[in-house]
């Protein structure tokens, strides 16, 4: 579920929205953004298990690719391009490299094209939050984002089982060249690696 999360929340990043604007308004503004870059904290807190936080760098070019690097408690990431999703995990010494087909993944679709968001989202906008409620079941209740000043400072998540997730940004950066060094972390030998179709 986490994963689940996390993907979803990455994809996301891209909406950058004015406080005064209409859900549709935010929508539509979500095709001008072309890249987005910040320093994050995460905080999830599963029922029953307490509250884990982790923090690292989040590094987006729209269509292209996504990379959510935690630096702490311990290095991962997960890294999207069009059609894969590759998961580190420095503890397990693991990398899992999974193929993801857009047409079927809600997510994929999402960071190739974020515009088509109200095929699987009912939308709202009001005081700086544009509330998306998913229309089908993809395991969360509602995600919600902070806005201020035409950029995103925050995300939360509920899920279905009352799990939360929120995310804060600083040091946002947007439409600026991302090196694509970014995108191609190096992995230790000893990894064990898993792939998946």
């Amino acid at each position: 579920m986490k994963k689940l999360i996390l993907t979803y929340m990455v994809l996301m990043l891209t909406f950058f929205v004015a406080h005064s604007r209409t859900a549709e308004e935010v929508v539509a503004a979500l095709s001008t953004v072309q890249s987005y870059t910040a320093d994050f904290v995460q905080s999830t807190e599963i029922e029953g298990f307490g509250e884990d936080v982790y923090s690292g760098k989040i590094f987006i070019n729209i269509s292209k690719q996504a990379m959510w690097d935690y630096s702490k408690p311990y290095r991962q990431f997960y890294l999207f391009d069009k059609d894969s999703m590759n998961y580190y995990d420095s503890e397990t010494k693991q990398l899992i490299v999974q193929k993801l087909d857009p047409s079927a993944n809600v997510f994929m679709r999402l960071m190739l094209n974020p515009a088509d968001i109200r095929k699987d989202f009912d939308v709202s906008f009001e005081n700086g939050r544009l509330t998306l409620s998913p229309i089908g079941d993809i395991g969360l209740s509602t995600i919600v984002f902070t806005v201020e000043n035409d950029t995103v400072k925050g995300i939360s998540t509920k899920d279905q089982n009352g799990n939360n997730t929120s995310v804060e940004f600083k040091n946002i950066k947007k439409d600026i060249a991302i090196p694509s060094s970014v995108f191609k972390p190096v992995i230790p030998e000893e990894t064990e690696v898993f792939r998946y179709n």
